[in-house]
């Protein structure tokens, strides 16, 4: 019996030392805690870009002489094959009803930079002498008549001209002539001379001439002060025309609006400052198209227009 209490006793202060060791190990060290809270957002994009166009050019135009229209004419471009576009002297995009258009819209958290592209393929007649006069028929010594006659082209003649405008709003700004109203005083003589005039320049020839006339640092300076005065919240403009196309961008900061439309249009002028030369290169390229006559090394009787809008997230 007393084997038994002594046993038993001893398992008690077994326990007993356990628990103790126990209870000190869960409140007898150090404890130190600490917690952070943080959370976010995917920041807004929210950038719509559209290319708006059924079409800039057409099979057949509405005459506008008004004797033809009184003798019950109705069109006075009409191609012969169905299906092909054509355009001629007097014709333009107007007279389509539709035009090729880019838009951007949105207001997006993070800065961006949007571009817009544009290839084109322009009618030309490379510059050359000894051309065929088509426009006159000439009547020889041996009493035969004939095209007889030549004429010369000094530099490359593109009969189209381009406009691009922007607008914003209610207002509407034409590249072009921006380009012009932002020359240097002691820039717009030479400019003038290669034909940058305030309304009479296409906008691939305006964006050439002011590259060829101005340094670099002043030809940033005014396609900034051109381009900056419709695309306002903008800064790092772009504005680049080679002979395939052009470019135009520039970077928005974040959360600033962006809505502004791209027009592309384009005209095949009647009158031109030269209108008794540019009649015989007109009619040269009407024959080259009719196969009347062999097309010069260089020479384009097509024409097309293709844009291309991007907008991406500056790093």
């Amino acid at each position: 019996m007393k084997n038994k209490m002594m046993r038993i006793a001893s398992v008690l202060l077994v326990a007993a030392l356990i628990t103790t060791c126990a209870i000190s190990g869960t409140f007898a060290k150090y404890v130190t805690k600490v917690s952070g809270e943080d959370s976010a957002r995917v920041a807004k994009w929210g950038i719509v870009l559209d290319i708006a166009s059924d079409g800039i050019f057409a099979e057949k135009y509405a005459a506008s002489d008004k004797a033809y229209l009184k003798a019950e004419g109705e069109y006075s471009v009409e191609s012969s094959v169905e299906g092909e576009k054509v355009v001629a002297p007097g014709t333009n995009s107007k007279e389509v009803g539709t035009t090729l258009v880019a838009s951007v819209k949105g207001t997006p958290e993070v800065a961006t930079r949007y571009t817009l592209t544009g290839n084109v393929e322009d009618i030309v007649l490379p510059a050359a002498t000894g051309y065929t006069d088509y426009t006159e028929l000439v009547k020889g010594d041996d009493g035969k008549y004939g095209y007889t006659k030549t004429f010369d082209l000094e530099k490359d003649y593109a009969p189209v001209k381009w406009n691009m405008t922007i607008t914003k709003g209610n207002t509407t700004l034409n590249v072009a002539e921006a380009l012009y109203a932002n020359l240097p005083a002691n820039l717009i003589s030479a400019a003038e001379n290669y034909g940058l005039t305030p309304t009479g320049c296409s906008f691939f020839d305006a964006v050439k001439i002011l590259a060829k006339v101005a340094g670099s640092d002043t030809y940033k300076q005014v396609v900034d002060a051109a381009l900056g005065s419709i695309v306002s919240g903008g800064r790092n403009f772009q504005l680049e025309v080679t002979d395939d196309g052009f470019t135009l961008g520039y970077d928005f900061d974040a959360n600033k609006a962006m809505d502004f439309t791209f027009e592309l249009t384009w005209e095949w002028a009647f009158e031109q400052e030269n209108v008794e030369l540019y009649d015989k290169a007109d009619t040269l390229l009407g024959n080259i198209a009719a196969e009347v006559c062999e097309a010069p090394e260089g020479a384009s009787t097509v024409i097309g227009a293709t844009l291309t809008a991007t907008a991406v997230q500056i790093d």
